[in-house]
């Protein structure tokens, strides 16, 4: 028997890569954690999720990719996970655990894979999972390596790794209670809006990532009509970068530290969860596993 674990952190959105295909992603400080132990008992695969009710297709199809790429034969595996990062509010908790099955699945094998190859695994299973329009290529990089990734979904390549230039920042995030699931968004969804996200689009590709998240935030809220209330009330009380992130219905704000309390007073409403966290610029295969 082989057991071993990993763990991502999760990401922000500075641009949605579903209306131009060009994304990009900031990663923070929530975190998920996998456990895999692979036995010898009859070929399966079993998980156990945090929150129950979760499909475990994820997980199932992440276990699968490594082993394929490795060449191993599948057999007993059993999968655990545990997570900080609410799930389907737009916080990247899809690419976090993926990136932390695959790489916790990759250590247990004992096969050596390339880091981008570990993304680029997971990716390609979440795709097979249908938890994600465009492969969140980016969103995959920033929870995997930390800072900011630029990248092009449809092609899968990075444009550009980087990290902001104001170092103080913190991130305040609003997280109502209900989620948003991505089945039926395509590229036509925000079809009408697409000259607006190609500035949002040309704003990242020019380093101005605070800029793009406050303009990305308000076409997606836009597009899919939802409210993007908090984020312009957050702004009014300081913030430096304030939207929606993914698809919701979280909204992510950005502020220095003598701001936060401003802010949480100004944007708790409607018994939304509020969480704090700071940027993460720590890899994954870095990042210590709390199960």
């Amino acid at each position: 028997m082989s057991r071993a674990t990993a763990s991502s952190r999760g990401a922000i959105t500075i641009l949605n890569a579903i209306p131009t295909g060009i994304g990009s992603a900031l990663g923070i400080t929530l975190q998920t954690d996998a456990e895999v132990v692979i036995g010898k008992g009859k070929p399966g695969i079993k998980v156990n999720l945090p929150e129950r009710g979760e499909d475990d297709a994820l997980a199932r199809e992440c276990v699968q990719g490594v082993f394929e790429s490795a060449g191993e034969e599948l057999c007993d595996v059993r999968v655990r996970t545990r997570s900080t990062i609410p799930i389907s509010r737009g916080l990247k908790s899809s690419s976090a655990a993926a990136n932390a099955i695959t790489l916790a699945t990759a250590r247990a094998l004992g096969t050596d894979m390339d880091d981008i190859d570990i993304v680029k695994l997971g990716v390609a299973a979440a795709k097979r999972a249908r938890v994600t329009v465009t492969g969140a290529f980016d969103d995959a990089m920033a929870c995997y390596f930390g800072g900011i990734a630029v990248t092009n979904n449809s092609d899968m390549e990075v444009i550009k790794r980087t990290s902001l230039r104001k170092k103080n920042l913190r991130v305040v995030l609003h997280v109502p209670e209900r989620k948003i699931r991505k089945a039926g968004l395509s590229r036509n969804t925000f079809k009408p809006l697409l000259k607006q996200f190609k500035e949002a689009e040309e704003l990242v590709l020019d380093g101005e990532f605070l800029e793009a998240i406050t303009l990305n935030g308000r076409l997606i809220a836009e597009s899919l009509g939802i409210e993007n209330e908090v984020a312009e009330i957050a702004l009014r009380n300081g913030a430096l970068a304030a939207g929606v992130t993914g698809t919701g219905p979280a909204t992510a704000i950005l502020c220095t530290e003598n701001a936060i309390d401003r802010i949480l007073d100004s944007v708790c409403r409607d018994n939304a969860l509020m969480i704090t966290a700071h940027l993460n610029e720590t890899p994954a295969p870095e990042v210590e596993a709390r199960l």
